[in-house]
């Protein structure tokens, strides 16, 4: 084995010991009740929860850690009564469509690869709106959400463009043979932190289904 393979063999075992643990699972996660399952992709219905989130300018990773930042300094103490609030799981990105205007004339084009992103974390359930400690930063809303039903894909692997818009397809796929109406734009969920080994991530894509 050469060293480069037993450095790479020791930092994984590292990543694992530290991320594989009964602690890492112990990470709240959001609750949900599977109403039908195909294979991995599922349709779930999830209750209310607290959200806080953020909106932010740039390509999808970029975006991802400008706003992890943003919160990440929120649960770690940078609110009204400095509290530290407890890391939950999945990180949530969404894009921001532009709304849909009637076609005029003439057409003019700029190119940008730019676009605005909503990426939240879940609050601990044991909070409630009144009691959750406020953020200084006014960039950071908190929200809660109402009941709602998504159609979910759940795979491994690394956070490439082209996996995120394989599964987006194959769940576009599920929907129009299934007759189910979806949401425009999906969800990215990723639950484990970038050093994580690929085969060990849990990603999820989710429509929320329009009643």
């Amino acid at each position: 084995m050469t060293r480069f393979s037993v450095f790479a063999v020791l930092i994984l075992s590292i990543a694992m010991a530290l991320f594989l643990t009964p602690q890492a699972h112990a990470i709240e996660k959001p609750a949900y009740e599977v109403l039908q399952k195909e294979g991995k992709i599922e349709i779930r219905e999830y209750p209310p929860m607290l959200l806080a989130e953020v909106t932010v300018t740039g390509d999808r990773k970029e975006a991802a850690n400008k706003a992890f930042r943003k919160l990440a300094d929120f649960i770690f103490g940078d609110n009204q009564v400095q509290s530290k609030i407890k890391m939950t799981s999945p990180v949530v990105q969404t894009e921001v469509k532009s709304e849909k205007i009637k076609m005029t004339s003439p057409v003019m084009q700029t190119q940008t690869s730019k676009g605005q992103w909503v990426v939240n974390f879940m609050m601990p359930s044991k909070y409630t709106m009144e009691s959750l400690p406020k953020p200084i930063n006014s960039e950071i809303t908190i929200r809660e959400t109402k009941p709602y039903k998504a159609l979910t894909i759940r795979f491994s692997g690394r956070w490439k463009q082209s996996k995120l818009d394989r599964k987006t397809k194959e769940l576009h796929a599920y929907a129009t043979a299934s007759g189910l109406k979806i949401a425009d734009t999906p969800d990215y969920a990723f639950y484990d932190p970038p050093f994580m080994p690929g085969f060990a991530r849990r990603n999820e894509i989710q429509f929320r289904l329009v009643e």
